[in-house]
């Protein structure tokens, strides 16, 4: 049988990704640089959206913008983590979550990480820092 190390990365399944992102410019870099990179992407216009999504099917991680309308991406993102742990066996790994924000304070970012996100970006978003913090 063969181990990971052992499949190349063309071989092994694509992350799935979901984009959490209100502004449609935003949405669309983001998208096509992820599915030119071969990930599997699906998106969400607001917090509320990428909840109902993320209730109907798993992802690898989770871009989660901060400021969107209907609910934003610390509300959603506990939502995300409430299901999660409802759904999520032990010693399961549990989906990644990256802020994309335009205002990283320090307070700011202590409320991301204890709403349950893992990392977080500033914008305008870095591809090849993503592309390092999907791979983590």
């Amino acid at each position: 049988m063969q181990s990971d190390s052992d499949i190349s990365n063309t071989e092994k399944k694509p992350l799935s990704i979901l984009v959490a992102e209100d502004n449609a410019i935003n949405l669309r870099l983001i998208t096509a640089a992820l599915i030119r990179a071969g990930y599997t992407v699906d998106s969400a216009a607001n917090g509320a959206i990428a909840v109902e999504k993320f209730a109907l099917h798993s992802y690898d991680a989770i871009l989660m913008d901060i400021m969107m309308p209907v609910m934003d991406g610390i509300t959603a993102t506990m939502e995300i983590r409430k299901i999660e742990s409802e759904r999520t066996m032990p010693g399961q790994k549990r989906v990644k979550i990256i802020a994309i924000t335009a205002n990283a304070f320090e307070d700011d970012r202590s409320k991301f990480f204890e709403a349950g996100m893992d990392f977080y970006m500033n914008k305008p978003v870095e591809i090849s820092e993503l592309h390092r913090l999907l791979s983590i």
